[in-house]
């Protein structure tokens, strides 16, 4: 299964979910609300929402217990491409510099 990105918040909801306790009251509600459903879009949870958009139960699905026990440690993916091209654009960057460094001095003498 693919890495999904997720936020903190959305990470910390999951790892509620996957404990089997809803919203403590130390946590805030609408965030809460907020990551259930986003964690809803991604397929990790389903929520039970009465008329008004208003939270009423949530559980984690099948997906989102397999995906928690591949990714226990819940981490966001690496986009291997931009990691690339970026250090092919430092390089370029430095030999650029280099060169005309090189090429001032050797104007000079």
């Amino acid at each position: 299964m693919e890495r999904i990105r997720l936020s903190r918040q959305e990470k910390t909801v999951l790892r509620m979910l996957a404990n089997r306790c809803g919203c403590p009251d130390t946590y805030p509600r609408h965030v809460f609300v907020s990551a259930v459903g986003s964690l809803e879009q991604k397929g990790l949870a389903r929520g039970a929402w009465t008329e008004g958009h208003a939270l009423e139960d949530v559980r984690i699905t099948r997906q989102g217990m397999v995906y928690l026990s591949q990714n226990p440690t819940l981490r966001n993916p690496v986009d291997w491409k931009w990691v690339v091209t970026t250090a092919v654009a430092v390089l370029a960057a430095v030999a650029g510099i280099a060169s005309l460094f090189i090429s001032c001095s050797l104007l000079n003498n």
